[in-house]
């Protein structure tokens, strides 16, 4: 792998890029299954975690509602302590999974088998004459958007502060600029892997250049597990970060046709969030938020040409209209939220539309949301743009002819009202389903989904299964949703 040309003052190097690593003492964990005797890690790459050691419960998933608990953890610091971790779990046939950020919907990052938690690999290294950004695959999206934002560059991310890069990237990565510079896979150069067999590999255009299409796309946990990403970066500075409100929920209707018809010619520049939240009899909510950048990162963005753009919505009712000129990241920081920084209950499914709903699919999501048993959220997040001006087969990402994503999200906290709202998220998922063709975004993952891999992959499916069967053909990444060898496909299909 190249090494980076220009490093950022304040970015430490990645350990892969450290040539003075002292002897380490090897570290024992020892217990009543044998196996976990053997699992030895170098100090210098990692550490052996166990229920019960200071830590543990800290790497379970976000999600309450999931319960999955592993027997260990491995947390690495180098390539070499993934593959330690990786060549035990083969050698005892024992399951695996990989932990970044944390945050899959369903808690697919842990399992009850060995964890392998890549989260203490969080360096950031920058070169700013070439704009590309090389960082450790447990890097948190806020972390990587300060130190970016330092040198006066950005990742097209999400804003959520403690989603890790690593699941973000590889199963897309839709955030607040990729209408402007692409989605997260878009922008990857080059990825450093470790195989099913626990060996190192780089993947990027030159090298292992079928792994690398798989990667931009194919969902984390599925081929290897990936220790640092190179990305593009871009130049970035001000901002006007805006929100919108109405009051009279009576220009529901109105407003999203507007909205989706919006997404049909916005610039580039535009990024913009549609939120609809009700249940229990009433639409408690109806707002836009979003930013906007300038056509040239050197330009200062203009809120009359904002109001200009925003116009056919604005035009709809009185609603309140509240833009402020920001720095960029500033902007990630409001429209990130305070969030929740605790674990929690929640359930999320998707859709993905590619043409404007007709009046009456609007008048079923409208009527189905309000007669939700439970409050819900619901997010309409646009495409178009870079995002859609890469083929549908360049990556494996395939959602590129895409108008929007709708994302259903409820959150509670406490488990007795776990069915009660898992029920009503699914069945205003169900209400939707004459109108919408069943496609899904990988990042969203939702255990309810049938023929999942054909939900979140569709035509790119196949050629996702031969690199499966090509770097693991043993199947050794594997979880619920994980992508199929194409003989357990065509199995699967027979039955």
């Amino acid at each position: 792998m190249p090494l980076i040309s220009a490093l950022s003052a304040t970015s430490p190097i990645l350990p892969s890029l450290k040539v003075d690593v002292p002897p380490q003492t090897p570290v024992a964990v020892e217990g009543t299954n044998e196996p976990l005797t053997e699992l030895v890690i170098p100090a210098g790459d990692g550490n052996v975690l166990r229920p019960g050691d200071p830590g543990f419960n800290d790497l379970l998933p976000f999600n309450l509602r999931t319960t999955s608990r592993p027997m260990a953890i491995v947390q690495c610091l180098t390539a070499t302590g993934v593959s330690l971790a990786v060549k035990w779990a083969r050698r005892h046939e024992i399951a695996a999974c990989t932990h970044a950020g944390g945050h899959s919907y369903e808690g697919f990052s842990s399992c009850p088998g060995l964890m392998i938690d890549v989260r203490k690999m969080n360096q950031i290294a920058i070169d700013t004459a070439n704009q590309t950004a090389r960082l450790g695959a447990g890097c948190l999206l806020g972390d990587i958007a300060v130190a970016l934002f330092e040198q006066k560059l950005a990742l097209p991310a999400g804003s959520c502060r403690p989603v890790g890069v690593a699941g973000l990237a590889l199963g897309g990565g839709h955030g607040l600029t990729s209408r402007k510079f692409g989605l997260t896979c878009d922008n990857l150069i080059s990825a450093h892997v470790v195989t099913a067999d626990g060996d190192e590999l780089d993947a990027n255009l030159n090298e292992n250049s079928d792994l690398f299409w798989a990667l931009r796309g194919g969902g984390g946990g599925n081929f290897g597990i990936v220790t640092e990403f190179t990305f593009k970066v871009h130049p970035v500075d001000r901002v006007i970060v805006f929100s919108i409100s109405w009051p009279d929920d009576s220009f529901r209707t109105a407003v999203i046709r507007t909205w989706q018809s919006l997404a049909q010619s916005a610039p580039d520049e535009l990024a913009f969030l549609l939120h609809v939240n009700g249940g229990q009899g009433k639409i408690s909510h109806l707002g836009c938020n979003g930013l906007y950048l300038p056509r040239d990162v050197s330009e200062t963005p203009s809120v009359d040409d904002l109001r200009t753009v925003l116009n056919p919505l604005l035009s709809l009712g009185n609603p309140s209209f509240t833009p402020r000129a920001v720095t960029y990241l500033d902007a990630v920081k409001i429209l990130a939220g305070d969030g929740d920084p605790n674990r929690v209950y929640f359930k999320g499914k998707s859709d993905y539309s590619v043409e404007a709903w007709s009046d009456e699919a609007i008048q079923t999501f409208i009527g189905a949301l309000r007669g939700a048993s439970s409050q819900i959220a619901t997010i309409f997040e646009a495409y178009g743009g870079s995002i859609n001006r890469v083929g549908e087969t360049e990556t494996a990402f395939p959602h590129r002819g895409t108008l929007f994503c709708l994302q259903y999200f409820l959150q509670w906290s406490s488990s007795s009202s776990t069915n009660r709202n898992v029920a009503a998220v699914r069945a205003l998922y169900d209400a939707m389903r004459p109108y919408l063709p069943g496609y899904s975004y990988v990042n969203y993952i939702d255990a309810d989904l049938q023929a999942y891999a054909r939900s979140y992959y569709k035509g790119n499916l196949p050629r996702l299964q031969a690199v499966k069967q090509q770097y693991d053909p043993d199947n050794f990444f594997h979880f619920a949703q994980s992508i199929p060898l194409p003989t357990r496909l065509a199995s699967e299909h027979r039955t």
